[in-house]
C-alpha cells in the first residue's frame, strides 16, 4: 500500500487502520501480517521513485481484494492486486524455470488430491528453495507420449458432431533432454479403434486385427468404451509430456467435448489432479492435462522455422524431408469410406500410426523440448507457458526477476487492457494487430537495378540490444529535459540500468557458449547442448526490445521504444553518410544493415573495404558494432525489403562457394501458388547466372512458354496450383466473406464437420472455372472439391495472368530490355487486361522504332459522313492506299478527302476524350494482383506516391499518365505525317497533301496547348539572367491541371 500525498500528514499507521477497518473487515480477512518496508518504483511518474509502503500478507484462502479498493483515504495505490500465487512463489524464491527443488519439513498427505505416487504439503513458502549441490545434477528423463486421433462426422441431438473412432499412441520411456535423440525413438505403441455409432464393422475384422503385426490394436464397441480404455492405458503410462499436432487448436477441444458428451467420469486421470465434476467450458481445455506438459508441434514450428504452411504434411516435407506424396493425407470424408472393409481399416491404422511417428520425429528434429527448457531457465517463467509460444511473457518474467531482486515494485498485470494511452489507436478497435504509434526502423530508398559487381552487405550486431547498452536505456535511468524530451543518465560513476545489465549478461553468456562450441566435436552431445543454449540466449536477447514496444506488455514504454528506434535511424543515417564520404555507393539500407556497391570483382579486396569501413564506424561507439555480413556476386534489387542475390563465401580451403538468398519476394510468400514460386525461382536462376543477356532472355522465354504449354495441357500437378492464405480470425467473423476466397473455402470446409479451420490456420485453395462469370475471388475451391467434381476445372487464364505474370514481371522489371509486354506475350496473356507492374518515368526517353514506341496507343477512328461506316487508322497509308483516298466500306462512293473538316472535328473530340481520361486521375495499385483502384490521393504516402489502402504495402500510380497522353497525341500526329524517313508517301497529289496537313495542324494545335510538349529554355533560365528582359513566346495557353477540358472552344 502506497500512502497518499496530501496536505494533511499521513502515517503508515493510518494506512494500517484503514486496511484493518475497511478492507480486512469488509472482506472478512481475519488473519493477516503487515510491516513497514521501503521500495523503489520507476514505471509511473505519479509514484515516487523511492518511498515507504505497508506490506500486507494474508492467506490465499481469503478472497482477492477487489479493484474498488485500489485507492483510499490514506493510500493512493495498491500494488500486487492482480499478481497470481505462482508468480509470487517464482519471484520470492528466485526459481527460474525447471530445476531441482528442496522442500524443507514436508508434511505427508493422507487424503491425496492428485494421482501422483507421492504427495506432500509445503506449509511455508520459505520451506521451498532451489537445491544447491557442488555437482550439477542432470535433468530427470521424461516419459513422452505422442497421440493422434481420427473422427467421423455424424448427426447428433444438437447438430453435427465429431465422433472419435481411433486413437494412436507412441511412448518414449526415457527421453533425456540433455542428450542426443533417443534410439529407438519409442518403446511402446498401441492403437484403439471403435465401431462408429451409425456403422457396422466388417465381418472379418476380428481375424484381420488378430493377424496385424504393426502394433497392438484394441477394438471397442463404442466411443465411450474407446475413451475409457485410452484413459486407463494413459494413466498406466503416466507421461510427463504429451505431444501432438494442432493440440491447442483442435484436439484438446475435441477430447473435452467428447468426454463431456459421453459422460466419462474417469477424465481426470488424463491429468494429475483428481476431479469428480467436469470443469467449465474453456477452463476444461486448459486443465485437461493438468500436471503434464503439452507440446503442440504446430505452435513450436511457427517459432522455429519458416514455412508456407504448418499442417502436418508440410512439416513432414520441410523438417523430415519426406517426399511430396509419400505421406497419405486423409480428409474427414475419407474415414467413413475406409471403415467399409477390413483391409482399409488396417490401412487407416497404419496411416494413423505413421502420422504419430512423424509427430514424434518432428519433436526430436526441432529440439523443441531442450530449447524450451533453456529459454525457460533464462527467462524464469514456467515451461508449460513457454511451449505455448508467447515471447512477450518470457521477457516479462526475465524483467520481473531482475527488478524484484533490486527491490523494485513491478507493474501489475492488466487482463482487460484497453487502448487508452494512444489516441491514434482508439478508433481502430477492430484490428487485433495494432501497429506502433511511433516511428520504427529506417529503410533507405533502394537504387533499383541489377548489379553484377560485388556488393558488400554489412549489419550491426543486435542493433536494438546494443543501443540499450550504448545509451544505458532503462526505466531506472530515464530523465526528461525541456520539451519533455526522453533522455537517459549515462554517468559512468553510477551503475548501469537493469535493462542494459540483463542484456549484457545474455550477450556475454552467448559469447562464452559459442567459444565453448569451438572446443568440442560438432557431433558430440556437448556441442548440441551448447548450440541449443546459444540459440535460446539469442532469441531472448533479440526480443527484449519487443516487450517495450508491445502495448499489452506490463513493461510497455512507448517513449523508451521510440528513443531506441530513433537512435537506430540516427546510426544508420550516420553510417550511410560516413560510407559515402569514403567514396563508396550505398545502394540500400534497412534498419540495421546497409548494402555497398564496391565496383570491384576481387573477393579479398571487398573484405579489405569492409574492414576499413568497420573500423571507421565502430570507433564512434562503445557497444554498437558494425560487422561484415556477406558478399553478393549478383544482386537483383527490386524495391524496399525485396531483393534476390547470389552470395559468395570462401571456405577454409580457399574455395569460393555460391548460394542464392531471397528476401521479401513473392516466391517466398505463402499467398502465391507453388507454381508461381517455382517459376519465379527458375527465372531468378537465369537472371542471376553468368550467361549473356541474350541467353538470359532466351532461357526466360523458353521457360515461360513451357509453363504455359504445361498448364494448357493439364500436366501441372494440382498441389503446385494451391494458393495458401492464413486466417486472421475465425471464418464466421469476417464481414466481407464474398471477396475473400480463403474464407469461402474455410466456411465450406467447416460445414463438412471434422477438424475445423479457425484463427491462425492456413487454407489451401485453387481458383477454378465453374462455368460462371463470377470474379476469381468467388471461384476458389479446396483441392478435394476439385477432385470430386466433374464440372470444375482449373482456371488457366487466372494462373497465367494473375499468378505467374505478376511474379515474373516484378522480378524482370529492373532488367533492361525485358519488359512486361514481352513477358505477357510469352505467357499468352492479354496485355490490355493486365496491370502494368510499375509506374513509367514521365521523363523517360523511349529509344524504339514507331511500332514499339506506339504499341500501347489506340488507333484513330472516324465515321464516314455518307455511309456512317467506321474507319480505323493505324498508319498514313496501307498497301499504297491513303486512308483519305477511300472509305473502309467498299460500296461507299464518297472519298474522305471530301469531308476533311468533318474528320478534323472527330479528331478533336477524340483527343478531348483522352485529355478527360487523364484528368480523371484514376490510380491503381502497383501490385498486379491487387484489385484496388481509386481516383483520389490518400494521406498515407511513401515518398511522392500514395500507399494502397487495400494491400497497405504497394504504392498507387496513375493508370493514365501525362506521358501516356502525350504519346497518344504524338501517335495521332504521326498518322498524318506524309514525309518521315523511309516511310515517305510517294505520288501524293496536292489536295491529298493539304488534307493530311490540315489533320496534322489539328493535332499540333492541341499539342501546342500542352505543358508537356515544349520547354521554353529562355523562360526557364530567366531568373538567372537579370539583365535580360525575357519576352514570352506567343503561343496558345497551355492546358493546366484542374482545367475543365470540356469547356474549351475549338473550331469543331
Amino acid at each position: 500500500f502506497h500512502r497518499s500525498c496530501s496536505t494533511k500528514p499521513v502515517t503508515l499507521l493510518d494506512v494500517y487502520h484503514e486496511f484493518n477497518k475497511n478492507i480486512s473487515g469488509g472482506l472478512k480477512i481475519n488473519n493477516f501480517k503487515s510491516r513497514k518496508t521501503e521500495k523503489n518504483y520507476v514505471f509511473d511518474s505519479d509514484v515516487p521513485t523511492h518511498s515507504e509502503y505497508l506490506e500486507v500478507h494474508y492467506s490465499a484462502k481469503s478472497p482477492v481484494i477487489p479493484q474498488e479498493y485500489q485507492s483510499g483515504e490514506t493510500y493512493s495505490k495498491i500494488f500486487g492486486l492482480n499478481t497470481n500465487y505462482l508468480e509470487i512463489v517464482l519471484l520470492e524464491r528466485k526459481i527460474k524455470g525447471p530445476c531441482w527443488l528442496e522442500v524443507i519439513n514436508p508434511e505427508p498427505v493422507n487424503n491425496q488430491v492428485s494421482w501422483c505416487k507421492l504427495e506432500v504439503n509445503c506449509v511455508k513458502v520459505s520451506n521451498l528453495k532451489i537445491f544447491e549441490t557442488n555437482t550439477m545434477l542432470p535433468p530427470p528423463p521424461l516419459v513422452v507420449a505422442a497421440i493422434n486421433l481420427h473422427t467421423i462426422v455424424g448427426q447428433g441431438k444438437f447438430g453435427v458432431r465429431n465422433e472419435i473412432v481411433m486413437i494412436s499412441c507412441l511412448v518414449q520411456n526415457k527421453y533425456s533432454v540433455d542428450k542426443q535423440v533417443p534410439k529407438p525413438q519409442f518403446q511402446q505403441h498401441f492403437c484403439v479403434l471403435a465401431r462408429p455409432e451409425s456403422m457396422r464393422l466388417p465381418l472379418d475384422i476380428h481375424n484381420a486385427l488378430k493377424a496385424y503385426r504393426g502394433t497392438h490394436i484394441q477394438r471397442m464397441d463404442s466411443e465411450k468404451a474407446l475413451l475409457n480404455y485410452f484413459i486407463m492405458q494413459f494413466a498406466n503410462i503416466d507421461p510427463d509430456l504429451i505431444v501432438g499436432h494442432d493440440m491447442q487448436g483442435y484436439e484438446l477441444n475435441l477430447l473435452c467435448s467428447r468426454l463431456r458428451c459421453s459422460n466419462v467420469n474417469s477424465f481426470s486421470k488424463l491429468g494429475r489432479l483428481k476431479r469428480s465434476e467436469f470443469p467449465q467450458k474453456g477452463k476444461f481445455e486448459r486443465e485437461l492435462f493438468c500436471g503434464r506438459l503439452v507440446c503442440d508441434i504446430k505452435i513450436s514450428a511457427k517459432e522455429l522455422i519458416r514455412s508456407r504452411s504448418f499442417d502436418l504434411d508440410t512439416l513432414c516435407q520441410k523438417v523430415l524431408k519426406v517426399k511430396e506424396g509419400q505421406r497419405i493425407n486423409l480428409e474427414p470424408e475419407d474415414i467413413p469410406r475406409m471403415y467399409q472393409s477390413s483391409n482399409d481399416i488396417l490401412k487407416l491404422i497404419t496411416i494413423t500410426m505413421q502420422d504419430t511417428a512423424y509427430i514424434l520425429q518432428i519433436l526430436y528434429e526441432l529440439n523443441v523440448i531442450p530449447l524450451a527448457l533453456q529459454i525457460t531457465n533464462i527467462a524464469g517463467n514456467v515451461m508449460s507457458r513457454t511451449l505455448l509460444g508467447g515471447r512477450s511473457e518470457r521477457n516479462e518474467f526475465l524483467l520481473l526477476h531482475a527488478f524484484t531482486e533490486k527491490d523494485y515494485l513491478v507493474p501489475d498485470k492488466s487482463y482487460d487492457k484497453k487502448i487508452q494511452d494512444d489516441p491514434e489507436q482508439q478508433g481502430n478497435t477492430k484490428s487485433k494487430r495494432k501497429k506502433p504509434t511511433y516511428s520504427g526502423g529506417l529503410v533507405l530508398d533502394p537504387k533499383v537495378g541489377f548489379y553484377d559487381k560485388l556488393i558488400l552487405l554489412m549489419d550491426f550486431n543486435s542493433l536494438y540490444p546494443s543501443i540499450i547498452q550504448e545509451y544505458n536505456v532503462c526505466f531506472t535511468t530515464l530523465t526528461h529535459s525541456e520539451g519533455n524530451t526522453c533522455n537517459f543518465n549515462q554517468d559512468k560513476t553510477k551503475s548501469n540500468g537493469i535493462l542494459p545489465t540483463e542484456i549484457r549478461k545474455l550477450v556475454e553468456n552467448r559469447r562464452n557458449v559459442k567459444a565453448l562450441m569451438k572446443k568440442v566435436d560438432s557431433s558430440s552431445e556437448s556441442y548440441m547442448q551448447y548450440n541449443i543454449r546459444q540459440t535460446a540466449l539469442k532469441l531472448t536477447a533479440n526480443s527484449m526490445y519487443g516487450c517495450l514496444g508491445f502495448s499489452n506488455s506490463r513493461f510497455f514504454a512507448k517513449e523508451i521504444a521510440a528513443f531506441i528506434t530513433q537512435k537506430g535511424r540516427e546510426i544508420l543515417t550516420n553510417t550511410k553518410d560516413a560510407v559515402e564520404k569514403m567514396s563508396f555507393e550505398v545502394i540500400y539500407g534497412d534498419t540495421d544493415s546497409i548494402m555497398i556497391n564496391t565496383n570491384c570483382l576481387d573477393y579479398d579486396q571487398v573484405f579489405k573495404i569492409g574492414n576499413k569501413i568497420k573500423q571507421e564506424i565502430n570507433k564512434l561507439y562503445r557497444q554498437v558494432e558494425l560487422d561484415i555480413d556477406g558478399v553478393f556476386k549478383y544482386l537483383l534489387l527490386l524495391k524496399k525489403k525485396k531483393y534476390a542475390a547470389v552470395t559468395i563465401t570462401k571456405s577454409k580451403s580457399g574455395e569460393l562457394k555460391l548460394a542464392q538468398e531471397h528476401k521479401g519476394l513473392d516466391i517466398v510468400r505463402r499467398d502465391w501458388s507453388q507454381l508461381s514460386a517455382e517459376c519465379g525461382k527458375a527465372i531468378l536462376n537465369y537472371i542471376l547466372s553468368s550467361d549473356s543477356l541474350e541467353e538470359k532472355f532466351e532461357n526466360v522465354q523458353n521457360h515461360l512458354t513451357r509453363v504455359k504449354n504445361d498448364l494448357e495441357n493439364n500436366s501441372v500437378p494440382l498441389t503446385l496450383l494451391m494458393i495458401t492464405k492464413q486466417l486472421t480470425k475465425n471464418p464466421k467473423e469476417y464481414s466481407e466473406k464474398n471477396s475473400l476466397p480463403h474464407v469461402q473455402v474455410a466456411l465450406r470446409y467447416n460445414q463438412k464437420g471434422g477438424k475445423q479451420l479457425q484463427n491462425g490456420d492456413t487454407v489451401h485453395y485453387i481458383i477454378c472455372d465453374n462455368g460462371t462469370n463470377a470474379a476469381a475471388t468467388q471461384r476458389a475451391y479446396h483441392i478435394e472439391e476439385l477432385k470430386n467434381s466433374d464440372t470444375l476445372k482449373v482456371d488457366i487464364k487466372y494462373y497465367l495472368s494473375l499468378q505467374i505474370y505478376p511474379v515474373i514481371s516484378r522480378l524482370c522489371a529492373p532488367i533492361s530490355g525485358l519488359d512486361e509486354y514481352q513477358i505477357a506475350t510469352w505467357l499468352g496473356v492479354d496485355v490490355t487486361n493486365v496491370k502494368k507492374p510499375k509506374e513509367k518515368d514521365d521523363n523517360e526517353d523511349i529509344q524504339y522504332n514507331d511500332a514499339i514506341k506506339y504499341r500501347h496507343c489506340e488507333p484513330f477512328t472516324f465515321i464516314c459522313y455518307s455511309c456512317k461506316a467506321q474507319n480505323k487508322v493505324n498508319e498514313p497509308a496501307y498497301n499504297g492506299v491513303y486512308f483519305l483516298e477511300k472509305c473502309s466500306n467498299t460500296k461507299c462512293l464518297i472519298r474522305p478527302t471530301e469531308y476533311v473538316p468533318y474528320i478534323s472535328n472527330q479528331l478533336t473530340l477524340s483527343m478531348h476524350r483522352y485529355i478527360k481520361k487523364f484528368y480523371k486521375f484514376e490510380m491503381t495499385c502497383e501490385d498486379p494482383a491487387c484489385i484496388n483502384d481509386e481516383s483520389f490521393v490518400t494521406i498515407n504516402v511513401a515518398g511522392k506516391y500514395s500507399l494502397c489502402r487495400t494491400c497497405k504495402e504497394s504504392i498507387m500510380y496513375l493508370k493514365y499518365t501525362a506521358q501516356d497522353l502525350h504519346l497518344q497525341l504524338s501517335y495521332f500526329k504521326n498518322l498524318f505525317l506524309t514525309s518521315k524517313g523511309s516511310k515517305k508517301l510517294k505520288n501524293i497529289d496536292l489536295p491529298m497533301q493539304n488534307a493530311y496537313n490540315l489533320l496534322q495542324k489539328t493535332v499540333d494545335k492541341m499539342l501546342n496547348r500542352s505543358g508537356f510538349n515544349k520547354i521554353n529554355l529562355e523562360a526557364m533560365f530567366a531568373p538567372f539572367i537579370p539583365s535580360k528582359n525575357v519576352v514570352k513566346e506567343e503561343e496558345d495557353e497551355p492546358i493546366i491541371a484542374g482545367e475543365d477540358v470540356e469547356s474549351e472552344t475549338d473550331d469543331f
